[in-house]
């Protein structure tokens, strides 16, 4: 049985794309089995957790051209960091939309676009915290249906570990304190960007 198991890991692992268009990558994130995808549901807040990989990066950068050039230029720009997206929605619906007044919404916005820095990290496997190098909260004005923060970390201490946790405490939206764990040899099994 042993033997027959090894074999079957091997098989996939021989199996597995070394490179994705830029529409396969998109649908490898968000298949669980790839284990780069984490969800929640807390009251009535839907938390989504996943690791954007460079190559989505480049993909937009590159735009749908073929440059060899520009693909690695973009690739040594993007590939010290690890991009984690944040997804809230409520009911299927922009969660930032769904804040009840005025007040509330405002709040959940400065907190969204200026201090999320402030109640998001990573922990490893191997106790370091990496605190967020950047992150960016794109404003949809409602046409999305959910609200999405990108964050970017220093990748040096993560790539050393065997897991990653996703850290966010409770921030306004009640939400309360959540960890999302990512297996590193799940994101390093990622794979890259192919350029037609």
């Amino acid at each position: 049985m042993r033997r027959y198991l090894i074999g079957l890991t091997l098989l996939m692992a021989c199996n597995a794309p070394t490179h994705l268009s830029e529409k396969e990558m998109g649908q490898f994130i968000l298949n669980p089995d790839n284990g780069l995808i984490k969800k929640k549901e807390v009251n009535g807040l839907d938390l989504q957790v996943y690791y954007k990989p460079t190559g989505m990066l480049v993909a937009q950068e590159l735009d749908g051209k073929n440059d060899s050039i520009a693909y690695s230029k973009y690739y040594e720009k993007y590939d010290s960091y690890a991009y984690f997206i944040l997804d809230l929605s409520s009911n299927e619906k922009n969660a930032l939309y769904q804040s009840g007044s005025y007040e509330r919404f405002s709040e959940n916005l400065q907190t969204l676009a200026f201090r999320m820095d402030q109640f998001t990290n990573l922990t490893t496997s191997a106790s370091d915290t990496i605190p967020v190098a950047d992150f960016i909260y794109p404003r949809m004005y409602g046409m999305s249906n959910s609200a999405t923060v990108m964050f970017v970390f220093n990748n040096e201490k993560l790539l050393q570990s065997d897991w990653v946790s996703f850290n966010l405490s409770e921030f306004g939206m009640g939400s309360g304190n959540q960890q999302f764990r990512f297996e590193i040899e799940d994101i390093q099994n990622v794979p890259k960007l192919s350029v037609n």
